[in-house]
């Protein structure tokens, strides 16, 4: 119910203190992003010192700072400081037994290994009583052949292990036509970006000399190392272990002309995927696809390593932990979604600096064809994840880009490109609607991928989620909702079927949603819904009733990300809306004034955000700071007070 009405009170001060600290804060992590040609930072040698590195907007696990470092000894690219910082911020991330945690907070068998691989490649003693411990945790939960894709490839890598015990793909895929249902094109962009490269190392063998990690494996007494199970238990398992064995034989036997011709469309494959910003679909394919190429036998001036190189310096930053910055090898550049969403914050506060911005998110534009358009029906345009890269259109990104676009101010000289690009956006969002009426991320068909059905170890990971998990909803709800508000109503059919996927997934997986995905459904059913309706009402109740006693949501970004649903259900800010605001200016109150950004950032904390591949989950930073000037700017807007 809407909030009696109150007399103000002196507290109303504290409500624009809070906004002006919040605002300052998302101010200097907008100016991290490097928005424009400072993007650039030129790569360091290991004779120089390295280019400062901004904070990383986005922060991943371990595993792709201790792939950088085992990769160096190939590339020689690190400058010793840069060596470094990846080695402490790998050696901060370790758990006094030992191991490195995954996203559930338990022990990582994968992670652990890379970690102990990492540190003893930088210069680390491995009897030292840190890797002792963490050699023990691997041991305890398998042996590093037991570990994900990624530690098993460099296992074979550094001839460790053969290259027949990892997942054999027959060359011949990349012949078949992008309909098939075998093809490399029905794969997320993501693992697309990963099986080319991996392809091409296995054929070769490739050849990494770095640090022995033997002493990971499990040994038989004879000293063998135990063969790991590529395939999950199972008849359909051992079938499929059969099948792989068999491809591997036919491996062995003449082929003839396909095979060259086969070979021949990877290669053009893998050099016609790097982008613009020098890179292929994130880091870890980038990493993967310039060791392809050195297999290749590219030289290190070669244009096309240089500019991968560049990519992977341009995606290092540094992160706070425990209030100690490192450096930290990101999973992209910039993402676009949260530079968008900083800009709309200084949009709200009416910031000079927001539409400055405004000509660097336009530029970001998709101009030309890509990959993306394999199964959909839209001309280019559309935003991609990264700064910088042009193959890849991602709905997350164009929603967010989107939002910050119909915040400009009407008399705004960027207008009229603003809606040019606006109404190129439209179709690409409508090209990306699934047949089940939800959207996909970066390509339609990414979350159904028939390979990913193989009782194989690692298929989970050649699909972009399930179809109907917590990240697809809350793409799904975005851009719903841009489209209700560029001019789509609820009768149109695109739109019901989008809102009947929605209600679909409410009614059965509602229990497993986050706070974001609450607000982000709760933003969509008020755009789009009556308040009769009972998608809009079912979010409702279900996201009021998530408030605690003290007015919080929990974490600091859930109360405001909360804050923003309620206000869009409700014409005027309501008690709970108040408490919640309340809450979140005791924070900032209560936060010392001397505190710099970044530590006012890490007090308020950040948000898990989806990831990649097998980076699934990364820290946001700047979302407590940024969500809550944006939540206390709305609140002051609608007249709330505390």
């Amino acid at each position: 119910m809407p909030a009696p009405s109150l007399t103000r009170v002196p507290t109303e001060g504290r409500l624009r203190a809070a906004i002006t600290r919040a605002s300052a804060a998302t101010a200097w992590w907008r100016e991290q992003a490097a928005l424009g040609p400072a993007l650039a930072r030129p790569i360091a040698t290991t004779t120089t010192s390295p280019a400062p590195a901004g904070h990383l907007l986005t922060v991943p696990d371990i595993g792709l700072s201790c792939e950088i470092l085992l990769a160096d000894r190939l590339f020689h690219d690190l400058a010793p400081a840069e060596r470094q910082g990846l080695a402490g911020w790998i050696r901060a991330n370790q758990q006094p037994s030992g191991a490195w945690l995954d996203d559930a907070g338990g022990p990582d068998l994968s992670r652990t290994a890379l970690g102990w691989w990492a540190l003893v490649e930088s210069g680390d003693d491995p009897e030292a009583e840190h890797l002792v411990r963490a050699r023990r945790i691997v041991h305890e939960l398998g042996g590093a052949q037991r570990g994900s894709i990624e530690v098993r490839l460099w296992l074979a890598m550094a001839g460790h292990m053969p290259w027949a015990w990892l997942p054999t793909m027959p060359a011949e895929l990349w012949l078949l036509p992008t309909l098939a249902w075998l093809s490399p094109s029905r794969v997320s962009p993501w693992a697309r970006g990963v099986m080319t490269p991996y392809l091409l190392l296995s054929r070769a063998p490739a050849k990494v000399h770095v640090s022995s990690a033997a002493s990971l494996l499990l040994t038989r007494p004879d000293g063998e190392p135990i063969l790991p199970r590529l395939v999950q238990p199972g008849l359909g398992g051992d079938l499929l272990q059969a099948f792989d064995q068999s491809v591997k034989l036919i491996r062995k036997l003449p082929r003839g002309p396909i095979l060259g011709v086969a070979l021949a469309r990877v290669q053009r494959w893998l050099i016609g995927a790097q982008q613009n910003h020098g890179g292929w679909f994130s880091v870890r394919p980038t990493l993967l696809s310039l060791i392809a190429l050195r297999v290749m036998g590219a030289n290190y001036d070669d244009p096309r390593i240089v500019r991968g190189l560049s990519y992977l310096r341009r995606a290092r930053g540094l992160a706070r932990l425990h209030g100690r910055p490192h450096l930290v090898q990101g999973l992209t550049c910039p993402p676009l979604a949260t530079v968008a969403r900083l800009v709309r914050v200084a949009l709200a506060a009416s910031d000079p600096a927001g539409e400055a911005a405004i000509p660097f998110l336009l530029a970001e534009e998709i101009r030309q064809s890509g990959e993306w358009q394999l199964r959909t029906n839209a001309p280019a345009g559309g935003w991609p994840c990264e700064a910088g890269a042009d193959k890849y259109v991602d709905t997350h990104s164009t929603c967010a880009v989107l939002d910050a676009l119909l915040a400009l101010p009407k008399d705004s000289g960027h207008q009229s490109q603003a809606r040019a690009a606006m109404r190129r956006a439209v179709e690409v969002l409508l090209a990306m609607q699934e047949p089940d009426g939800g959207f996909a991320r970066f390509e339609r068909g990414e979350s159904e991928v028939f390979m990913a059905r193989f009782p194989l170890r690692d298929a989970q990971i050649l699909a972009a989620g399930s179809p109907t998990d917590p990240a697809r909803v809350c793409v799904s709800a975005a851009a719903l909702r841009q489209l209700a508000r560029l001019g789509f109503q609820a009768d149109d059919d695109r739109i019901a079927r989008g809102l009947q996927w929605l209600w679909q997934r409410v009614t059965v997986d509602f229990a497993g949603f986050d706070l974001g995905t609450l607000a982000e459904l709760a933003l969509c059913s008020a755009t789009l819904c009556p308040p009769t309706h009972p998608l809009r009402q079912t979010v409702e109740r279900q996201l009021r009733g998530r408030q605690r006693e003290d007015g919080s949501f929990g974490a600091p970004i859930d109360t405001a990300l909360a804050m923003q649903g309620l206000m869009a259900l409700e014409p005027r800010p309501c008690i709970q809306t108040q408490r919640a605001a309340r809450h979140l200016v005791q924070l900032l109150d209560s936060a010392p004034a001397e505190l710099a950004q970044a530590a006012l950032s890490e007090r308020l904390g950040g948000a898990w955000t989806a990831g990649l591949g097998l980076s699934r989950l990364c820290q946001d930073p700047s979302g407590g700071v940024r969500e809550a000037a944006l939540a206390l700017t709305r609140f002051a807007e609608q007249g709330g007070q505390l």
